[in-house]
Parts: C-alpha cells; structure tokens; sequence
C-alpha cells in the first residue's frame, strides 16, 4: 500500500496524529482528576489495566481481521511481522550493552522500558485515526511480537531469571497474541463471525481508547512530574526509547520491501512511550516499579512532540524511497 503522493498535504498523518493525541490527552486528564479526587484509587487503576489488557484491547484485535481475505494486506501483514521482530531483536541487544547490572542496580527495568512500547493503549487509537482498519490489522503484527516479548523476555528480565521463558507464558497466558491467532484464523477462514457476536465485540473494542486514556491519566497522577524531569536517567531512556529506536526502525523500513502504510504502522507501534505493562509487570516481581512508571509518565509527555515529529519525518523518507 502507498502513501497518497497527489494532493494530500505531505504531513497529513503527522497533523492527524498530532490532533488524536491532544484528544487523547483530554481524556487523559479525567483519570488524572479522578485519581487526584480519589473517585479512582490504586485498585481502580490496577482493576482497568486488567481489564484492558485481557478483554477489551483483544476486543479490538479481533474485529480488526473480521474481513474478506485479501492476499495483498495478508502478505504486507507478514512482512510487518518480520519487520517488528528485527526491531525488538536490535532492542534485544541495544538494552543488554547499555543496561548492564554493574552499571545500575535496576538494570532489568531499564531493559523493559526500552522494550516494551504502549502499543495497544496509544497506537491502535492512532492507527485507528490514520488508516482505519487497515492500521490496526496491520498494527496487531506489532502487538503479536510486543506481547510474546512482555510474557517471555520482560518477565526473565524483572524476575531475575527465577521466572522461565515458556510456550506457556508466550502464548497460553498471553491475551493479545490468542486474539491475534483468533484473528488471523478468522481473516484466513471464508467463515465470519455473526452480527449478533461481532457487534458485542465491536462495542466492547470502542472502549479501548477511552478507558486506555483515563488509565494512563491515573498513572501520571501517582507520580511527581517534577522529580520526573530532573531526572538525567530518564530523558536519557527516554532518548532511546523515542528517538534512537525509532531512528533505527526507519532505517530498517527505508531498505525493507515494505509498503508505505505498513511502514507508517509499524513506526507508530515503536515510537509509542513506555508500555503500562513495564511497571504492572515490575511491581508484580518485586522490581524497581516507581521507576518503570516515572518513565511511562515522561516518555508519554515526551510522545507529544516526538511522535507527529519522526511521523512526518518518516513520510518526506517514504516519498524519497518511492
């Protein structure tokens, strides 16, 4: 698939970005002020992550794949997921060299919040504004790699090795990779979910991006925003997590036999700030998790100006390859 190379404005994406965000960032600010309230507490936050995570971001996966088969997308499809495989095995070792454990003592969450990117909860509600169901069948290519690495790689790594790397966390205890196969065994099949069954699960996936954003409000407002931008370790995560990752990335498209949408796409996924599920996870196995969420709380601030910055740098790229 192509860019529009005609009379759509070069930024276009960029703008459209830049205008979703600053709608997601209004809703953002109801969580925070339910949270600051006490409308919402701790077990409210922890209670919609679950939810959203296990239920509602499959949810919106699903619907995603519930269309004709079209070899084209099914091949840009495959060829994203090889892509974004790359991109978090360069992450991979990119962490381990400069996350060492003699360097600082909560190396792991580091590594993790290099990772690990809020791909379901910021890019689908992206993806969505650009491309529409395209972007996020394409998206979930992204997802499918993010959520094996949060079930296997993360997991190791805030565990100290005591948890394994299995085929049961990969995939058995790993939500959004049984709705992407649920998905993919759908796009495949000539056989499509009743309207009765697809209109549940659409309703239910339309409340990803709202419940993803008064989340991640209630997140920002259990830190000091003040402490996080003092924090020379943090922009300098930060840095890595925004800017070198994805410059990386684009380099990798420029050359990779990708269309212009799936390009785009992907990019998004990684651009995203630091996942919820890095300081979920960490908390969970007894690691540096006020870190992991100061770091969430910067990288999504940061997000603002980065994301419609390396989009619109991406597509001047895309029209130098065509």
């Amino acid at each position: 698939m192509k860019l529009d190379r005609g009379g759509k404005c070069v930024f276009a994406n960029s703008l459209i970005v830049f205008q979703q965000i600053l709608v997601m960032f209004l809703i953002m600010l109801l969580g925070y002020y339910l949270f600051r309230k006490k409308v919402f507490t701790n077990q409210t936050t922890k209670s919609l992550s679950e939810l959203l995570n296990r239920y509602v971001m499959p949810c919106t996966l699903v619907r995603s794949f519930q269309r004709e088969f079209d070899s084209a997308l099914a091949k840009e499809f495959g060829i994203t997921l090889v892509c974004a495989a790359l991109v978090f095995v360069i992450c991979i070792f990119l962490a381990k060299w400069i996350y060492r454990p003699e360097r600082a003592k909560n190396y792991a969450d580091r590594r993790v919040c290099l990772n690990l990117t809020n791909d379901g909860f910021m890019a689908l509600p992206l993806l969505s504004a650009m491309f529409g169901s395209d972007g996020v069948f394409l998206g979930a290519a992204h997802i499918c790699c993010m959520t094996i690495m949060l079930w296997t790689y993360s997991v190791y790594q805030l565990s100290h090795g005591r948890e394994k790397m299995t085929v049961k966390n990969a995939v058995f205890n790993n939500p959004g990779l049984l709705a992407a196969i649920a998905g993919i065994l759908l796009f495949l099949s000539p056989v499509k979910l009743p309207s009765v069954i697809y209109t549940a699960i659409d309703l239910t996936g339309d409340m990803n991006t709202p419940m993803a954003m008064i989340c991640l409000g209630c997140f920002l407002a259990q830190v000091n925003l003040r402490e996080c931008f003092l924090d020379g370790a943090l922009w300098r995560l930060s840095l890595l997590r925004l800017l070198v990752v994805p410059a990386i990335t684009m380099v990798l498209l420029f050359f990779a036999p990708i269309g212009d949408t799936a390009a785009l796409v992907l990019l998004v996924g990684v651009a995203a700030p630091c996942a919820i599920a890095c300081a979920m996870f960490s908390q969970v196995y007894g690691a540096d998790y006020l870190f992991a969420t100061r770091a969430i709380a910067l990288t999504t601030l940061l997000s603002v100006v980065t994301l419609p910055g390396l989009i619109a740098v991406m597509e001047a790229v895309l029209r130098l390859r065509a």
